[in-house]
Parts: structure tokens; C-alpha cells; sequence
């Protein structure tokens, strides 16, 4: 009797302790969730244009330039992306010819072959033109005035801001004033280059 006694208080035990191993499996503390799902990055853009395009644009072709004249031209710089960037005039680059030194040259003292005169005795003007009629009025902005053309920087950081989708309007102004060395500059001849940057920050 006390051998059935123990067996049955053994599977009892056993029998409470499976109980209690089930409930605890089975046990819900409070929980709650939340997603985040479908995150998406797309990069902006900064898409500069020139008179409307992305091609090269030739300004200025002129011929039997001489004293007194006066080629103005207006680039129209557009921000056609989606972000405000930086506005730059970059790699300014000049290339004077000698050309064939003539007489009227020679007579007037000059003596190089290889490197003309033509860039020192003509300036130019550079501006902000707000309304983009090539001429400097009320709230332009000059970004250098009557430098000789042999004489400009590389570049210019205007760090002018410039919104999406919004135009800028550079003029330039090539002037050839009256001046002592005009006859030096006969058939010499010069290249200008200009690269425009819009950058996302000032300075770069």
C-alpha cells in the first residue's frame, strides 16, 4: 500500500511539474509593433545650362576689331536641376597670337614674335545683369570692372546662389578704348575661355 502510495505521489508531482512547464509556455506579456517599411533615397541634382543648352557656346567672333568697339555679350545660366547650387566662373583662360608683326607694330615699338598685344589694351567688364538687357543698371552686380583681358584671373568664385530652376544673366563687355599701344595690336589676335560651375556648396 505504501508502494502504491509513492507511485501515485510521484506521477502527481510529475503531473504538476508538466503543468507548470506548459504554462509557462504559454504565458502573453503585452506587446505591440510598428514599421517602417518602404524607405526611399533619391539623389537630387544640380544640371547648369548655358543659353539653354549643354553644348558648347561660341560668344564672340570678331573680325577687324579695332578701337572704339565695343562686343557685349549676355550668357544665360540656367539651374535646371532640382537643388540650389553655387554659381562659379572657372578656368578662364587667355591665349594671346602675335600673328605677322606688320609695320605700323614695328613702329610703334613692337618687338615680340610670338605673344600679342592685343589682350593688354583691350578691358572687359564683367556683371551680374539682373534683367539680362547687356547693359549695367540699378541692382547689377559687377563681378570685376575694366580689367585688360590679358590681366584676368583664372577664375571668380561668385558664389552666386542660384534656386532650381532659376536663370542668371552674366554680361560681359569687351571694350577697345583709345589708347597708346593700339598700333602694337595690329592683326594680333586672342582666345577667351570661360567655364561656368554650379557647385553644391560656396567655394568649390
Amino acid at each position: 500500500m505504501e508502494k502504491v502510495n509513492s507511485k501515485i505521489l510521484g506521477s502527481f508531482v510529475m503531473i504538476v511539474l508538466m503543468s507548470f512547464a506548459l504554462g509557462a509556455g504559454t504565458i502573453a506579456y503585452f506587446s505591440d509593433t510598428e514599421t517602417s517599411n518602404g524607405n526611399t533615397f533619391t539623389a537630387g541634382t544640380l544640371d547648369l545650362t548655358l543659353d539653354g543648352g549643354n553644348v558648347n557656346v561660341v560668344k564672340w567672333t570678331v573680325n577687324n576689331f579695332a578701337p572704339g568697339g565695343q562686343p557685349i555679350r549676355t550668357f544665360a545660366l540656367q539651374n535646371v536641376g532640382s537643388l540650389t547650387g553655387y554659381l562659379d566662373m572657372e578656368s578662364i583662360l587667355v591665349t594671346e597670337h602675335e600673328n605677322v608683326r606688320i609695320d605700323p607694330e614695328i613702329e610703334a615699338g613692337d618687338t615680340t614674335d610670338d605673344v600679342g598685344e592685343l589682350g593688354s589694351v583691350v578691358s572687359i567688364n564683367f556683371f551680374i545683369d539682373l534683367d539680362g538687357n547687356g547693359w549695367f543698371g540699378v541692382g547689377d552686380t559687377y563681378i570685376q570692372a575694366n580689367t585688360h583681358i590679358a590681366d584676368l584671373p583664372s577664375h571668380y568664385e561668385l558664389n552666386e546662389a542660384m534656386s532650381a530652376g532659376e536663370t542668371v544673366y552674366i554680361t560681359a563687355q569687351v571694350n577697345w578704348w583709345s589708347n597708346v599701344l593700339d598700333n602694337q595690336a595690329q592683326s594680333d589676335s586672342l582666345d577667351l575661355n570661360i567655364t561656368f560651375e554650379l557647385g553644391q556648396t560656396t567655394g568649390q
